[in-house]
């Protein structure tokens, strides 16, 4: 009997070990969600650095820029780093501030630096929950002054992931040619965004949402992890 309880302690000690090979979705976004996206999430915090944010797996781009925000994929080996007990460094802060991952926590980023590409250093996705929820959109137009629209949003998960994502639009490439580009950037529960649409021809266009709860869609190879959702029809005099 002795023997059986043992065994079942190790056991449940074993199950408690962060996989070699965490998964985004299982493992690494909770983690965030609990330390990290309060600051460096969309919108992010004033005085911390704008050109990642680590509430998204991969990158963002926001409307009217060329060049695209980091995700988390791409910082997790300086995640781990950061996070080390007894990280010390002239030129960079210990990271969450004023306190220590708990083991599992920093076990969790160490294992996923671990498992990023040789390479490009991007760590992988891995498989997602298989009974994984998808989440939902509304969204409607709140004002509207000259041509700035002011429109709100609501995303909801069951699950409670974080979801991002980006409202996709009408936008005018560099030639002035109508094509489909971000008018929005798309984070969990309630926000609202101003979208400038001065300079768009008249005519009635159609709103999606591409959003991102961190399932693995597409495989492990894929890189269209998200589903599109339509949002709403705007009419532009």
């Amino acid at each position: 009997m002795r023997a059986i309880l043992i065994l079942l302690v190790i056991g449940g000690c074993a199950l408690d070990d962060p996989p070699e090979v965490p998964s985004w979705q299982v493992d690494v976004m909770p983690v965030l969600a609990a330390n990290c996206v309060r600051c460096h999430g969309h919108p992010r915090t004033p005085l911390v650095p704008s050109d990642f944010r680590l509430d998204t797996y991969g990158a963002t781009f926001f409307p009217g820029q060329s060049v695209s925000i980091k995700g988390a994929n791409e910082l997790a080996i300086d995640m781990a780093r950061v996070t080390k007990p007894g990280f010390v460094s002239n030129f960079e802060y210990r990271m969450p501030p004023n306190r220590t991952l708990d083991d599992r926590s920093y076990r969790i980023l160490r294992n996923w630096a671990g498992s990023a590409d040789g390479v490009t250093n991007i760590a992988p996705r891995g498989p997602g929950r298989a009974d994984n929820r998808t989440p939902s959109m509304t969204m409607e137009e709140t004002g509207r002054t000259a041509g700035v629209l002011t429109l709100a949003f609501e995303v909801d998960d069951l699950d409670h992931d974080l979801v991002s994502g980006v409202i996709l639009g009408p936008v005018l490439d560099p030639n002035d040619q109508l094509i489909s580009g971000s008018v929005g950037v798309v984070v969990s529960g309630r926000r609202t965004f101003d979208w400038d649409t001065t300079g768009l021809p008249a005519g009635s266009y159609d709103l999606t949402a591409r959003l991102d709860d961190g399932a693995d869609i597409d495989g492990p190879d894929g890189e269209e992890d998200y589903i599109e959702v339509p949002v709403m029809t705007v009419v532009l005099p």
